[in-house]
């Protein structure tokens, strides 16, 4: 991928990479959500019995929700959440049809300097400890393992959770 400056790019394939800045309300960035719910719940279902996962974030606490469009096609999201003491990354999700292309890492790129953009000087981050793919790429990106943070429950064995500084840039 050729350097992604929030206009128009292009992947390494020539294709066209946009990035949209939308809300969370946004249906296309809702079925990417979904999309990722039927890929990664069932990899839970074991480990959760009738226990639910924490609840998603609402319209009111994220902040900021970008897009990456492959030749006008959604392909990816990625979303800010503020919490009352940090903003975290959530629902980082590439459809299954454009990955291996490098936009998981320009995504987390997006979202870094949107909140160095809201004045965050750090970013948190949770993901599940059946989702390898996920933990591989953050630790390839430089973000380190902290224990586990609320809302999170460390006692269920699931979450993994990461922090990372975030430098001017």
């Amino acid at each position: 991928m050729t350097a992604v400056d929030r206009g128009t790019a292009r992947l390494r394939d020539g294709r066209s990479l946009t990035w949209e800045r939308t809300t969370w309300d946004d249906p296309r960035g809702a079925a990417l959500r979904a999309a990722m719910d039927a890929e990664i719940s069932p990899r839970y279902a074991a480990l959760r019995g009738g226990d639910r996962p924490p609840a998603p974030p609402t319209v009111e606490d994220v902040d900021f929700v970008v897009l990456a469009l492959v030749d006008g096609e959604v392909a990816a999201t990625g979303t800010l959440r503020r919490l009352p003491d940090r903003w975290e990354v959530k629902r980082l999700f590439i459809d299954a049809g454009h990955r291996r292309l490098g936009l998981a890492s320009a995504l987390l790129e997006q979202l870094e300097d949107g909140a160095r953009e809201r004045g965050a000087d750090e970013l948190f981050l949770q993901t599940g400890n059946r989702q390898p793919e996920a933990i591989a790429l953050y630790e390839r990106q430089g973000w380190q393992r902290i224990p586990v943070f609320a809302p999170y429950d460390p006692a269920d064995g699931i979450s993994v959770c990461f922090r990372r500084s975030l430098a001017p840039r």
